[in-house]
């Protein structure tokens, strides 16, 4: 296991943690008639439970939610690999 203190110097290291909400599939044709103020209905329920990645990597499995009039994903699990 690696201790804390072997990793400390990469806490500054920025990478690129991202949420996906929802993926659909849609015409060229409907992209082309989309207009300000539309609504594109998506796949996934509020409830459902969303991936969290780190540089494309699944790292956490989370749920929205929203503090503040702010949305945010609040960590259920962590998505352990066997390595």
């Amino acid at each position: 296991m690696i201790a804390l203190e072997d990793i400390i110097f990469f806490r500054d290291v920025e990478v690129q943690v991202r949420v996906e909400v929802s993926t659909i599939k849609k015409t060229f044709e409907f992209l082309l008639n989309i207009k300000e103020g539309d609504i594109i209905p998506l796949e996934k329920n509020i409830e459902d439970f969303l991936v969290l990645h780190v540089e494309n990597v699944p790292f956490a499995i989370g749920e929205m939610t929203n503090i503040n009039e702010k949305f945010g994903i609040r960590i259920v699990d962590l998505i352990k690999e066997d390595v």
